[in-house]
């Protein structure tokens, strides 16, 4: 298992978190292991799917886990009106690695984890300097780095 994947259970876990989104879906490897594996969590994902096979396993996947599991297929700009602000225990940000749409997605998203829950990420390192950029630009000081190129934040 990829090293932020198992670091990510582990924090679901760990702090009990019931409610979650995941910003970049990709091939469902991530919203897979937290459903399976952190047994209360209500999870969203969030992906535009332009692979079909991608998205059609996604699809199961969130029908799968009936209503612990949602897939919305749209931008993460698109999304974030869906959510209700300050009802999420956490969101994993992991979609476009643009400095300008990681910019977008803390903004976008950070009002709708709860006051005490967290706003993650995936690939805090210099292979992606527009994710370093864009949480360094915003949160200076208050990053917190996990294993798994995993940065995050408490709100």
């Amino acid at each position: 298992m990829s090293p932020h994947r198992a670091q990510l259970v582990k924090l679901v876990n760990q702090h009990g978190w019931t409610s979650g989104v995941e910003l970049g879906v990709n091939k469902g490897l991530l919203f897979e292991k937290l459903l399976a594996e952190c047994r209360t969590l209500q999870l969203t994902g969030v992906d535009t799917c332009p692979v079909l096979h991608r998205k059609a396993k996604c699809e199961a996947l969130a029908r799968q886990y009936g209503n612990r599991a949602w897939l919305l297929v749209m931008t993460t700009d698109e999304a974030a009106p869906l959510i209700d602000d300050r009802s999420v225990d956490f969101v994993f940000i992991d979609a476009d690695h643009s400095y300008k749409a990681v910019l977008s997605d803390i903004a976008h998203w950070a009002p709708k984890v709860r006051p005490g829950g967290w706003l993650l990420g995936h690939d805090y390192n210099a292979k992606w300097h527009g994710v370093v950029q864009a949480v360094d630009s915003v949160f200076r000081r208050q990053i917190r780095t996990y294993p798994g190129s995993i940065w995050a934040v408490t709100l």
